[in-house]
């Protein structure tokens, strides 16, 4: 092994030892990646970092941001700014992310009548898209399941549909999972309060 390439493999290890101790860092950590790619504008050795996003905006404050690459030509020449980019490429999504512009329900920014809409609207919606998950459930054509796996599939479903909902409506993860918390506690309040409801009832049943 050349000298050469003693040190760019020291370097890499080198980074690679702080971006391990950033997985400790807080609920979301810095992500680093440093990858070989070939065949592209980008060939080279290339450090790329992000941080989880938890609404829209902090997703897009990150584009384009948190990327290094060092062509293979200049590799072992720059071997030492490895450890250096990494800190970089760190603290640009750092700060993106924590720059990232605030999200708001839009609902809350509507008027009374408007709100009266939007409440028909959820209960409209509720009620429709019950009765087409019973309707899969039920459906002779679909794989039959335990009761109790149709139920876990209908919520999983249900979450995705309500992932892809709150992204298009730029809605963060806060709020979606403060709605996911009341619609559980409103289920559990009426499940306590009526005795028939308590055993768990399957969808499909």
């Amino acid at each position: 092994m050349s000298g050469s390439e003693a040190s760019v493999g020291a370097a890499i290890a080198a980074a690679l030892d702080p971006a391990e101790q950033l997985r400790s860092h807080g609920d979301r950590p810095a992500r680093v990646r440093i990858m070989t790619i070939f065949g592209d504008d980008r060939s080279g050795l290339t450090i790329h970092a992000s941080i989880r996003s938890n609404s829209p905006a902090e997703l897009r404050a990150q584009q384009g941001l948190g990327v290094r690459c060092i062509p293979w030509d200049e590799l072992d020449a720059r071997a030492g700014e490895i450890v250096g980019l990494v800190d970089a490429v760190v603290g640009e999504v750092t700060l993106a992310v924590k720059n990232a512009p605030q999200t708001h329900r839009p609902s809350r920014s509507k008027s009374d009548v408007e709100m009266d809409k939007f409440g028909s609207l959820i209960d409209h919606l509720g009620r429709t898209l019950t009765h087409s998950a019973m309707a899969v459930l039920r459906d002779s054509q679909i794989p039959k399941v335990p009761s109790d796996v149709g139920s876990e599939a209908t919520m999983v479903a249900a979450l995705k549909l309500a992932a892809l909902a709150a992204f298009t409506a730029n809605i963060g993860a806060n709020d979606a999972q403060d709605e996911l918390r009341l619609a559980i506690g409103d289920v559990m309040s009426k499940a306590s309060a009526s005795p028939e409801l308590s055993g768990r009832p399957p969808l499909n049943s």
